[in-house]
């Protein structure tokens, strides 16, 4: 199962960083809207041989069809100062550790340095005219495992059953294991692929 696609008006790829606010406000569709974003700001940084990479959950978001929605973006980069340059181009207002869009209604934040996971297993998508790379979704679902262990959320657990049910014939079985494991969460690991068979029945 691949993330589903979304209907969306004409996209054109934009000369001058202002000029794709415009167009982005015209997007019915808040999460290709956000895609188409993430996509420009990738497009920014490949051509200064820098890269970014979708993750958290805003990625949740895009291999589930919008199942689960977020509040924000979470990227990381190799170079986060040329990123944030890109970000202030675009309008957006650094608060804190966000960086906040008021005209998009739309908040990023560079969560860390890349790699995030293993580089090999991410995938790329298409936005209109730009690729947007995510997160494997193996390195996905130990990150939500992780999350729900040491924050005790359920939601996270709820969204790590969903990725696991959902991609179970293309996912890494050995590299999944593995990866829990050193992230202390096969325990974890252990009741998500448990119950996966109750959410597809």
């Amino acid at each position: 199962m691949r993330p589903r696609k979304t209907p969306s008006t004409e996209f054109r790829r934009p000369v001058r960083a202002k000029a794709l606010i415009p167009q982005l406000k015209r997007e019915p569709n808040p999460q290709k809207m956000k895609m188409l974003l993430v996509g420009y700001i990738t497009d920014r940084l490949e051509k200064a041989s820098q890269s970014v990479l979708l993750v958290g959950g805003q990625a949740v978001e895009t291999y589930t069809g919008g199942q689960f929605l977020t509040g924000d973006i979470d990227i990381t980069t190799t170079d986060p100062k040329a990123t944030e340059k890109i970000l202030a181009s675009l309008g957006f207002e650094r608060i804190g550790m966000i960086w906040l869009s008021k005209d998009l209604g739309v908040a990023i934040q560079i969560v860390g340095l890349l790699p995030t996971g293993s580089l090999e297993r991410t995938l790329t998508i298409l936005a209109g005219p730009y690729n947007v790379r995510l997160i494997g979704v193996e390195d996905l679902i130990v990150d939500r495992l992780a999350h729900a262990k040491s924050w005790k959320s359920p939601g996270d657990m709820e969204k790590a059953k969903v990725l696991y049910a959902n991609f179970k014939k293309q996912i890494d079985q050995n590299y999944l294991r593995e990866t829990s494991k050193k992230r202390g969460v096969n325990d974890f690991l252990a009741q998500a692929t448990r119950t996966e068979t109750h959410l597809t029945s």
